[in-house]
């Protein structure tokens, strides 16, 4: 029966953790030539600095959400919360000359959220109170696993 209690505390801190976040992988090409059709030289590709921005809507407005390292072709962002939808687009700027917006992609989160408010105030938490939560939570789970043993041990 302690491998019981033990477990269910595991299931209850994991389901907590599991809430905290969310994150999904854009990948690009990187530009070889400039707007005006002239190549980009080969050791500057490498340089070029990618803004990826994201908004609710098709045509923005646009909020900055990352920018990569130097060269990079992917990168991890703000995946849409479960049951909404986000628009991506990307600049590109090099040596400060920036272009334009790429055409915007969308990405919709079909996942059923299990406790969504839940998500929504640890996402509000600061780590240290994110920490005490997730405690909280875990000692709850004993002590309810422990009640509900001692109550059957009881019945016998």
């Amino acid at each position: 029966m302690k491998k019981n209690l033990i477990l269910a505390s595991f299931l209850l801190a994991s389901l907590a953790i599991a809430t905290a976040g969310y994150s999904a992988t854009l990948s690009w090409n990187l530009p070889v030539s400039y707007t005006d059709g002239t190549p980009i030289a080969p050791e500057d590709v490498g340089k070029i600095r990618v803004q990826v921005y994201t908004s609710p809507a098709k045509d923005g407005p646009w909020k900055l959400a990352a920018t990569s390292p130097p060269g990079a072709t992917s990168m991890e962002v703000e995946d849409p919360s479960p049951g909404h939808t986000l628009w991506y687009t990307v600049r590109s700027s090099l040596h400060g000359a920036e272009s334009g917006y790429a055409e915007p992609v969308q990405m919709t989160n079909l996942s059923i959220p299990i406790f969504p408010s839940a998500k929504n105030r640890m996402g509000e938490m600061t780590t240290g109170k994110k920490t005490a939560a997730v405690l909280f939570l875990l000692l709850l789970g004993v002590l309810v696993s422990y009640s509900w043993y001692r109550g059957k041990r009881g019945k016998r």
